[in-house]
This record gives C-alpha cells, sequence and structure tokens, in this order.
C-alpha cells in the first residue's frame, strides 16, 4: 500500500512498542490517535511501523510486500502475533494474598497494594477494601487505631491513612541519620577490634 503519509503528519505521541506489553492497549492508544486527528485507514496502515521497536519493529520487516492490504489486517497479525504478552488480569481473591511485611513501611504496602488491584479484573470497592485491611501487619500502630473504628469505604481509609504515613516518612527521616552514625560506629569498633587482635 503506497499511500503517502501527509505532510502536516506526526508521529503519534504515545509509547512506542516493543513486544512485552499490552498489545490491545498500544493498538487502542494508536487507533485513538489516528480517529482524534481524522487520519484514514491506509495513512494508520503506513504510520503503524513508527510506533514499534524492538523485536516488534523486528517483526514488522518480516512482513511480505503485498501480503497485509488494509490497516485492520495489519491490526490483526499483530495482535496474533503479540498476545502472548497480554496481561493476564487476576481475579479480585488474588488482593487477599498481598500482605505488609514486618518491618515494611506501610507507604511500601500501599504502593505494592494498588499496584497489584490494578491488575484484577473486579476493581469492587469493598473487596479491596477488606483486602487491604487484612493485609496491614496486625502488630501495626495503624491497625490499633483503625480496630478503634474500621473504615466503610476506601475514600475514608485514604483520608485516615495519610496522615499516618506522612507521620512514618518524618520518622523515617529523623531516624536515618541515626542510623548511618551508629552504621559509623559498629564499622569503627569492628577496626579497633581487628587492629588490637594482630598484636
Amino acid at each position: 500500500m503506497a499511500v503517502p503519509l501527509p505532510p502536516k503528519f506526526k508521529v503519534p505521541q504515545i509509547d512506542m512498542y516493543d513486544g512485552f506489553r499490552d498489545p490491545i492497549d498500544h493498538l487502542e492508544n494508536f487507533k485513538a490517535h489516528m480517529t482524534l486527528y481524522g487520519f484514514s485507514g491506509e495513512v494508520a496502515y503506513r504510520a503503524f511501523s513508527l510506533t514499534l521497536k524492538g523485536i516488534a519493529h523486528g517483526w514488522f520487516g518480516t512482513l511480505r510486500p503485498g501480503t497485509i492490504n488494509s490497516f485492520e489486517e495489519l491490526a490483526k497479525q499483530f495482535l496474533t502475533q503479540f498476545m502472548a504478552s497480554r496481561w493476564r488480569h487476576r481475579p479480585a481473591g488474588y488482593l487477599l494474598t498481598i500482605n505488609q511485611k514486618e518491618g515494611k513501611s506501610l507507604k511500601a504496602y500501599l504502593t505494592r497494594f494498588n499496584k497489584e488491584r490494578l491488575k484484577t479484573d473486579d476493581q469492587d470497592e469493598k473487596i479491596s477494601l477488606i483486602a487491604l485491611l487484612g493485609g496491614i501487619w496486625p502488630k501495626s500502630l495503624f491497625m490499633t487505631k483503625l480496630a478503634r473504628k474500621t473504615p466503610s469505604t476506601l475514600r475514608e481509609f485514604m483520608d485516615r491513612v495519610g496522615d499516618y504515613v506522612n507521620a512514618e516518612d518524618i520518622l523515617q527521616a529523623l531516624l536515618e541519620p541515626r542510623k548511618q552514625e551508629i552504621k559509623h560506629d559498629s564499622k569503627s569498633s569492628n577496626r579497633d577490634i581487628n587492629a588490637s587482635s594482630s598484636y
């Protein structure tokens, strides 16, 4: 298909596809860009390769000339080739397996939980809240506060956890110099012991 790209055509400002992410996401982003700017299927056909890199670009180079005649055919071939890279969404029950580890910050737990929540099929708020509360380290100070009045919505939980996470960050920042000092003193003591034992 030898349709020239329009003079004012710009490569879509989307992440280039490398073959290792969800191909449906990439294809939908590309199609949305083409639709937004009113480009035809012929232009989309020509421009698609400009959004590929790595093995995905290599795959495009293996397509024999004349075997694909439309963007729809190209899109179908693309999805067939890279469907194995599609994210496997997990059931909402998977969130029950995510726990705050002993000694790990609440902030680190929340970051991990939110990241995993995005990968679940059903993002039901009540299931998410139950899993979130169930994963907090049971002996943590924050859990003691929550036991007095359990939040009934994610929003309420986030409002309450915000102050605690901020306090945790401040405490961490205050303790960091002390930890460095203890580490330094420990190294100095070990050097003194090693020096005295060499006599």
